[in-house]
């Protein structure tokens, strides 16, 4: 899951995650006063709440470099990114996530709250690998250790633990990525 806290992003990750939580706060808040009915602002951060932010997903084909292709989750809302493979269980062989982000940037990850190891790998506009950090495991205490290049990428791809060393995949290799709607190629 995504992480702006290491380095000279520190600062900004509490602003990016205030950020993407303001609309579900607002509601609530604008909602009136909180009972034991009601939820809390803490619920939206809560494992209920990640599976929700992934209901009707959309998923990308996405085609390793081998030929072996696997069905991508797509992380294109800041609720999506921001909650990534949170509280899940398994990841299978068969799928990963892709997280989209609207312009090129310094990305960096975290495993808080994720229970199994992942393979992350960061990729450039063009979908070639620039970083991989295989496998990252789960985070079992406070502070997490962050992850990721201090290069620009723009999609990041988070599959199985173990699925980078199973394609061989190395930097400088190009995954192909077919979005929904996309006609005949891939980006």
């Amino acid at each position: 899951m995504p992480d702006r806290k290491s380095g000279s992003d520190r600062r900004s990750a509490g602003r990016f995650r205030a950020a993407a939580a303001l609309p579900a706060v607002a509601a609530l808040l604008l909602a009136g006063p909180l009972d034991a009915a009601s939820p809390s602002p803490d619920s939206f951060f809560r494992r209920d709440a990640a599976l929700r932010a992934f209901a009707g997903v959309q998923h990308a084909a996405v085609t390793f470099p081998a030929g072996r292709v696997i069905s991508a989750e797509i992380a294109d809302t800041s609720e999506r990114v921001m909650y990534g493979y949170m509280y899940r269980t398994e990841v299978r062989d068969d799928e990963g996530m892709v997280f989209v982000y609207p312009e090129p940037g310094v990305h960096s990850f975290w495993m808080k709250n994720t229970l199994v190891p992942l393979d992350i790998i960061w990729l450039a506009d063009d979908f070639s690998i620039i970083h991989m950090e295989v496998p990252a495991p789960p985070c079992k205490a406070d502070p997490c250790p962050s992850y990721g290049p201090m290069r620009v990428s723009r999609y990041i791809l988070e599959a199985r633990a173990g699925t980078a060393a199973r394609e061989r995949l190395k930097p400088g290799d190009r995954i192909s990525i077919v979005f929904p709607g996309e006609a005949g190629g891939a980006r």
